[in-house]
C-alpha cells in the first residue's frame, strides 16, 4: 500500500523553521496519507465489485449437465446434451433469454453425444456425434421443427465427424473440425438443393472441442484439440463468403472446451481447460489490440465444455464440468452464468 508524505524541505519556511509550523506540518501530511489510504481503497473496491457484477447468475438447467451445446434462434437459446454419466440424462431444452426462464422440448430419438448444433430458419440442425453405447463415430444428420415439436433424419454427413463445430448463415450449414476422417475440410449443406460441397482451403490447424463465434463475415475459433491430441493456443478466422483463412492473435494458455462470444466488436474467451496446467480455467480474456487482456472471473469456479452464447449485450455460460479429464463426467454444472458489458 502506498503512503506519500511532503518531505519538510518542500514546505514553506514557516512549516520548517516555527514549531509550531511544524505541528500543523505533521498534521498536513497526516491527512494527505489518509486522504490517499481513502483513494486507494476506494479504487480498489470499486475495481474489486466491478469485475465481480459484470456476471451474474439465470435460472439454472433443470438438471446438471457435463458438456453442452447451444444455437440461438429468435431469442431464444436451444439448449443440448447427449453426453450421459453419474446421474446425469439427455437433455434438450429452450432457454429464453429475455425473461430467464426454461422449457423442456422432444428429446433426440437416438443415444448419441458429442455432436454440433446450429439453427436457423425456424430449424434446428445436429450433425455428427458418437453413439453412447459403441463410442463409434457417426455421420448422423438430424433437424428438428420447434413449430411442430418433430425430428426428421435428413440422410448423414458426408463422412461421420464428431466433437466439431456447426453453424447456419441464413443459407447453408456450414461444419468445420472435430474428430473424424474429414476434420481437416471444411463442408457446408444447402438445404435447397440437398447436397453437400467441400470447400478448397483447409482448416490451417484441424481442431476438436474449440469455441467459435461469428464477428462480421468471419467465422472465428479458439483453442481445441488439434488432430494429436495436444490443445493449442491458434485462433484462426474463416470468411464466409470468400472461403479464406488467416491467423489471428493466440490465447494466452493452450486450451479447449471453452467459450468464445463478440461483445462491442471484441472477442471475448472464457473457461476452456489447460492440460499443461491440469486446470479447469476461471479465467475470462479480451483480445484488445494484439494482446489478450485478463477480465473479471467466471462465478463460482471454472468451467469447461459448457453451451453458451454471446452477442452485443449478453455472453451466457450454461452447465458444463467443473472437474477436468475423466472427472468431467462425474462434475456436471447446473450453473447459468451471464456476462453483461
Amino acid at each position: 500500500m502506498l503512503l506519500v508524505s511532503l518531505p519538510f524541505s518542500v514546505l514553506p519556511p514557516f512549516f520548517c523553521f516555527n514549531p509550531i509550523g511544524r505541528v500543523f506540518a505533521l498534521i498536513l501530511c497526516y491527512r494527505k496519507r489518509m486522504k490517499l489510504l481513502f483513494l486507494f481503497a476506494s479504487t480498489f473496491l470499486a475495481t474489486t465489485s466491478s469485475a465481480i457484477t459484470e456476471w451474474r447468475e439465470g435460472t439454472r438447467l433443470p438438471t446438471a449437465v457435463s458438456h453442452a451445446v447451444a444455437a440461438e434462434m429468435d431469442g431464444k437459446l436451444y439448449v443440448m446434451s447427449g453426453k450421459v454419466g453419474q446421474g446425469l440424462r439427455n437433455f434438450f431444452e429452450q432457454y429464453d433469454l429475455q425473461n430467464d426462464g426454461w422449457r423442456p422440448l422432444t428429446p433426440l430419438p437416438v443415444n448419441i453425444s458429442q455432436y454440433a448444433i446450429a439453427a436457423g430458419t425456424g430449424r434446428v440442425f445436429v450433425t455428427g456425434g458418437r453413439e453412447n453405447n459403441t463410442a463409434r463415430l457417426t455421420a448422423d444428420f438430424w433437424i428438428y421443427a420447434p413449430d411442430t415439436a418433430v425430428w426428421l433424419e435428413l440422410g448423414s454427413l458426408p463422412s461421420a465427424r464428431a466433437d466439431h463445430a456447426s453453424y447456419f448463415d441464413g443459407n447453408r450449414l456450414f461444419i468445420f473440425g472435430g474428430i473424424g476422417r474429414d476434420a481437416a475440410v471444411v463442408q457446408s449443406f444447402s438445404p435447397t438443393t440437398g447436397k453437400w460441397s467441400n470447400w478448397k482451403n483447409r482448416m490451417p490447424v484441424p481442431v476438436s472441442a474449440a469455441a467459435f463465434a461469428r464477428r462480421g463475415d468471419e467465422l472465428i475459433f479458439a483453442g481445441g484439440i488439434d488432430e494429436r491430441g495436444r490443445s493449442v493456443k491458434a485462433v484462426q478466422a474463416f470468411h464466409l463468403k470468400k472461403g479464406t483463412w488467416r491467423q489471428l492473435p493466440a490465447l494466452p494458455l493452450a486450451a479447449s472446451g471453452g467459450a468464445l462470444a463478440v461483445i462491442d466488436g471484441s472477442l471475448h474467451f472464457a473457461g476452456g481447460f489447460s492440460p499443461a496446467n491440469k486446470q479447469v480455467l476461471q479465467s475470462h480474456n479480451r483480445l484488445v489490440g494484439q494482446r489478450w487482456q485478463r477480465q473479471g472471473a467466471l462465478p463460482g469456479g471454472g468451467r469447461h465444455r459448457m453451451a453458451y452464447f454471446g452477442n452485443d449485450n449478453h455472453f451466457v455460460l450454461i452447465g458444463g464440468a467443473i472437474g477436468g479429464g475423466f472427472y468431467a463426467f462425474f462434475t456436471a454444472s447446473d450453473r447459468v452464468s451471464i456476462f453483461t458489458p
